[in-house]
């Protein structure tokens, strides 16, 4: 039957294969003529690359069992500008090839959704240690 640990698990495994096929992309771009995207590959690797860090910190954070901390927090504030930042670089190239105008919406968007958790678990923290002092 499925449940919590197997989905943590799962999960896991999902952002450790994005992290290293991420990884190998910088390999493969290389092959590409169009100097334009290069650039903006390049541009965009570095917020995506961030961006599975702190998932990646999260998600171990929650398999230890720490899941309201600050420190989860703060890996939410981290995914939130690397989408921030991802969606601002593919507005600019964006210049170029109209149709990016969706990707930088959709990431934007994304990093939006991620900001508004990083509120609800840094409200749900406060309640909590306010709980924890009550007798």
């Amino acid at each position: 039957m499925w449940n919590q640990s197997k989905s943590l698990v799962l999960t896991a495994w999902w952002i450790r294969a994005a992290l290293v096929l991420w990884l190998e992309l910088p390999l493969t771009a290389l092959f590409l003529r169009e100097p334009a995207i290069l650039v903006l590959f390049y541009l965009i690797f570095v917020p995506v690359l961030t961006a599975l860090y702190g998932l990646n910190k999260m998600l171990r954070n929650i398999q230890r069992g720490v899941v309201f901390a600050a420190m989860n927090v703060s890996c939410l504030r981290l995914v939130s500008w690397a989408c921030f930042f991802a969606a601002v670089f593919l507005l600019v190239a964006a210049c170029l090839w109209p149709m990016l105008i969706l990707a930088a919406g959709g990431i934007g968007f994304l990093g939006l959704f991620v900001r508004v958790i990083k509120n609800m678990l840094a409200e749900a923290i406060s309640l909590k240690q306010e709980n924890d002092l009550t007798i």
